[in-house]
């Protein structure tokens, strides 16, 4: 295989990983951290680390060189291709999930549902294509020994897995400042920690086969945007964000890709029109079908599947979200002081300054697309 570059340097992107890794590893030496990918805290250095020539004030405390440089590009996409691939999708017997896995399997995804409810699963089976490559396997996201029993079925199925969507969710709306603490505690056992059992089951399989991968973690826009009274809710979708972002830079120097779904309203219903009788309320007239103006769930799984294809770190569905996020964004940016910075401080903050995905994404971005979906 051809190695691919990210720089003008000669070094290839393999090359400059490890040599990113071994100074980072050094520093974190000391550190005792340990993160979920068995890491260290290279992690959190590599993105504490500056951009090439930024810094002030020559190396940081203690004597310590700078760092490699970082790579001049977003991470390539390890799965551009995905026909006979394998995904795995959690909770994903119906609504977002069950869009995920058909438009998966559409592509000529070898498909595993993960799910719970037996009458869910027994509606969506038939939505797949005849012959379809399609495994249901219970699942629940909390039980880390489960996780290790999964990965093990679905390599006596499919041989390897390639694609994680971390899709199971409890979508709390209580308030954070009333909650009761088994709120609290489900949510983030599935909102959050689930994530990270699955990362952990998954992340050495992805490196032992070494033929690309994808983590995608569904986290609404809820995770950007902070729009109800839910903050359980909220809080734990933010920590799905901030663990996809936190992944990428841990894994940007190898081929496991990492992306977060932020979608909005999505018609969970993947049923085709009138085959659900409708929904009644207690005056015995049937509901108003909202759902009709929702998006479609087969189309926001062709859009995961889309940017899995351009290995996207962000997978914004809901363009009518753009303008709330740029007033939490100007909104954060105002918050920030005029004043002079002490010019002692910056050889200090040298590595927590600057995260170089976010310009990395902003220039892979900037390449147009002819379509968003599939």
């Amino acid at each position: 295989m051809a190695k691919r570059h990210w720089s003008s340097s000669s070094r290839s992107v393999e090359q400059l990983a490890l040599d990113r890794r071994k100074f980072l590893g050094t520093l974190a030496a000391g550190a005792g951290a340990a993160t979920v990918l068995g890491l260290g805290a290279q992690g959190v250095l590599a993105q504490n680390a500056p951009p090439a020539g930024a810094g002030a004030g020559g190396p940081p405390p203690g004597g310590r060189p700078p760092p490699p440089p970082e790579p001049a590009v977003s991470q390539p996409a390890p799965l551009k291709e995905v026909a006979g691939k394998t995904a795995y999708i959690t909770a994903s017997s119906d609504g977002i999930g069950l869009g995920i896995a058909r438009a998966f399997s559409n592509a000529g995804m070898n498909v595993v549902i993960g799910y719970r409810n037996e009458d869910r699963l027994k509606l969506a089976l038939p939505l797949f294509k005849k012959g379809a490559p399609v495994h249901a396997i219970k699942h629940d996201v909390t039980d880390r020994a489960g996780w290790v029993s999964l990965l093990d079925e679905i390599k006596q199925k499919f041989g390897k897995l390639h694609v994680l969507v971390n899709n199971a969710g409890i979508k709390s709306l209580a308030p954070a400042n009333s909650a009761k603490p088994e709120d609290w505690d489900n949510a983030v056992a599935v909102n959050f920690t689930a994530i990270y059992n699955g990362v952990a089951a998954c992340v050495p399989h992805f490196k032992e086969h070494n033929e690309g991968a994808q983590i995608v973690t569904t986290a609404s826009m809820s995770g950007i945007l902070p729009a109800v009274t839910a903050g359980i809710y909220t809080a734990t979708k933010f920590g799905a964000v901030g663990l996809m972002e936190g992944l990428r830079i841990e894994l940007e120097g190898t081929n496991i890709g990492t992306s977060c779904f932020c979608p909005g309203g999505v018609n969970t219903d993947n049923l085709p029109e009138g085959a659900r009788p409708p929904r009644m309320g207690r005056d015995g007239k049937p509901l108003p079908n909202f759902g009709a103006a929702l998006m479609d769930p087969l189309e926001a799984g062709e859009r995961v599947l889309n940017g899995i294809r351009n290995n996207d770190l962000y997978i914004l569905s809901h363009a009518e979200f753009k303008d709330g996020v740029k007033e939490r964004h100007d909104a954060l940016l105002a918050s920030f002081t005029d004043e002079p910075v002490p010019e002692a401080r910056l050889p200090l903050e040298v590595r927590t300054r600057h995260t170089g995905i976010y310009p990395r994404e902003l220039a892979h971005r900037k390449v147009k697309r002819k379509t968003y979906r599939g």
